[in-house]
């Protein structure tokens, strides 16, 4: 599928209701999942992400009801876990998530995934599942996975600086063994602590209060979580877009979004307010109005999703910027700072990678052709180089533009709401 982008004649006005997180969503499944009772989440949404984990929860649990937009779930005891074949999609955090706690079965099960997420590296788990008991095997470091449990918590250190997603399933993991009792989680070299902390704070919906403090969390188990009724929050990765597009061209209202949200891409705030944007919070909507464009200087080692949209907002700027943590972006869906320096290349946009600064550097210019991106089959991707479109001398065309379903399915209904022009092909 490509959608060609047309360049935009008047400012963007309107406001678009962002659909729900799927950090928060996937989370709050995986809890419920092994939750003794049973628990509603209301506003699960549509992307492929959230409904791959879905389908485990659904296979795993057998108990799954939906009516409207509540979805209901009756968790089981997670040594109960069916030994069959799982299918996790293309979701990183589901894969690392998600293992762990399907370790605490006794029966042998298989995960496995598609796309991209079969290239990206686990070895991970090959050091800390055996350390468990739990019997693993992969392919060289990646999918498909074969388990045996039952995973059995001892004092572990743990290495996060690859990605904080992995940290979360082990977590995750032995909050779900009934054999967990004062144990130690060492942690060490966190990378995106904001998306650790929501895993916490998703812990506590369940009734289980931890406290992470010293690089480390002190258990006093075992735990039993109770179920919850979560309202699952909007998503700030998917909103950044939208804001980047009003903050450059108009004034655009984003409506659920929460304005202390533990999200990690909630920082796009920071930037925006760098940038000279406007900001205005009424109830749950943000509305970003199009003033000042300044460079900015940004370390997004937190919050690489953000890379995409922020090479967008810098290209605008009044000189360079900079954005920091480019170390981050190699195992995504593409290896990202290399495609959006590629991609953004094409349509006249010069973007430095300085490895030994873990830094990308845009060159902001006055007028930019149109072209042809490709996403790579990345979902920012695709979505960054619509948002750039819409300054652009000339239509430019999105490849593989199909890759937004992974995380915002509507968005191409979106920028047409804001009456933008978009043929799909």
């Amino acid at each position: 599928m490509k959608v060609i982008v047309h360049p935009i004649k008047e400012p963007l006005y309107g406001t678009i209701r962002i659909p729900s997180s799927k950090s928060h969503a996937q989370r709050a499944l995986a809890l419920s999942m092994i939750a003794q009772g049973q628990s509603c989440l209301k506003n699960i949404g549509q992307s492929e992400d959230e409904q791959a984990v879905l389908k485990v929860v659904q296979e795993v649990t057998n108990g799954i009801t939906i009516k409207g937009n509540n979805t209901y779930i009756n968790g089981v005891n997670a040594n109960e876990i069916l030994g069959k074949t799982y299918s996790i999609g293309e979701s990183g955090l589901a894969t690392r998530m998600l293992t762990p706690i399907l370790a605490n079965s006794s029966n042998a099960l298989v995960l496995r995934g598609q796309g991209s997420i079969l290239t990206r590296p686990m070895h991970f788990f090959n050091a800390v599942l055996p350390h468990l008991h739990v019997d693993f095997n992969c392919n060289e470091g990646k999918l498909p996975f074969h388990i045996q449990g039952p995973l059995v918590p001892k004092d572990t250190v743990v290495d996060g600086s690859l990605s904080s997603q992995f940290v979360t399933g082990v977590l995750y993991g032995f909050i779900a063994s009934p054999l967990l009792r004062n144990e130690v989680l060492h942690i060490e070299n966190l990378a995106s602590r904001p998306y650790f902390e929501l895993s916490i704070d998703v812990l506590r919906s369940f009734g289980v209060n931890l406290n992470f403090e010293h690089n480390q969390i002190q258990f006093n188990g075992p735990y039993t979580l109770k179920p919850a009724t979560i309202q699952i929050e909007g998503d700030w990765s998917s909103a950044s877009f939208l804001l980047i597009a009003g903050a450059l061209s108009g004034k655009i209202s984003i409506s659920n979004l929460q304005q202390h949200s533990k999200q990690a891409d909630k920082a796009i705030l920071t930037v925006l307010a760098d940038f000279g944007a406007q900001l205005d919070w009424e109830d749950d909507t943000l509305t970003v109005t199009q003033k000042t464009k300044h460079a900015f200087h940004f370390d997004a080692t937190n919050c690489p999703d953000l890379f995409p949209p922020l090479a967008v907002l810098a290209a605008f700027g009044n000189g360079k910027s900079t954005i920091k943590g480019i170390s981050r972006l190699t195992h995504k869906e593409s290896n990202r700072a290399l495609t959006i320096q590629q991609e953004f290349q094409k349509v006249g946009i010069t973007i430095t990678l300085d490895y030994d600064s873990d830094l990308m550097t845009i060159n902001p210019i006055s007028t930019y052709s149109g072209g042809i991106i490709d996403s790579h089959n990345d979902h920012r991707i695709a979505m960054a180089g619509a948002i750039l479109a819409l300054n652009a001398s000339e239509p430019i065309t999105i490849m593989q533009a199909e890759a937004v379903k992974k995380s915002f399915v509507e968005f191409w209904e979106c920028l047409e709401k804001l009456e933008v022009t978009i043929e799909i092909m």
